[in-house]
């Protein structure tokens, strides 16, 4: 990371400039579906991307995984519990609906759970938001404001199956 870039991160955590707008009026300039919470069943979805369990500045009881660029979903399992996040183009455009999808299992069946989303820039947490409970799936979009344009972000759904945490990371960059 580059000196510029360091300086981004801080003024972001700070709740300046860097996309004109505080690090929480972000997210909430973002957009949330608010889609209903869907009780549906579901298949064990494949396993893409990458799976680092304990990673070194994760709590006990979390698993990270994080999506390649060539990868529209990703995964992680835990014994009989197994998280995906599907989301749209890792160049999300502004001003348009970008569609997340989750789905939790646990022993092949539709498990009870949590996700909030979180917002990193530069490997740093800048915004926190929402929190949804489901059953099995859970549909949602993002409304990605003008500000992100170009910067280079990753999107973390934090997925919460008792008594596992689960990061899900996707990488993107906003396009006009």
């Amino acid at each position: 990371m580059c000196k510029s870039d360091d300086a981004r991160v801080r003024a972001l955590a700070r709740g300046c400039g860097v996309f004109g707008l505080s690090a929480v009026s972000l997210l909430a300039a973002g957009g949330c579906g608010s889609s209903p919470t869907k009780a549906a069943s579901t298949r064990t979805a494949s396993t893409a991307g990458t799976r680092t369990a304990g990673a070194a500045s994760a709590p006990a009881g979390t698993v990270s995984a994080t999506a390649s660029q060539s990868s529209r979903s990703v995964s992680a399992s835990s014994g009989k519990t197994t998280v995906t996040l599907r989301a749209g183009s890792h160049e999300p455009r502004t001003g348009t609906r970008w569609p997340i999808h989750f789905t939790a299992t646990s022993a092949a069946a539709p498990a009870h759970a949590s996700v909030s989303y979180e917002y990193l820039l530069g490997g740093q947490i800048v915004a926190r938001r929402s929190y949804y409970t489901f059953v099995g799936r859970f549909d949602d979009f993002s409304i990605w404001p003008r500000d992100a344009v170009g910067y280079p972000l990753t999107f973390r759904a934090v997925v919460k199956v008792e008594p596992t945490t689960f990061n899900l990371d996707y990488p993107l960059r906003v396009r006009p």
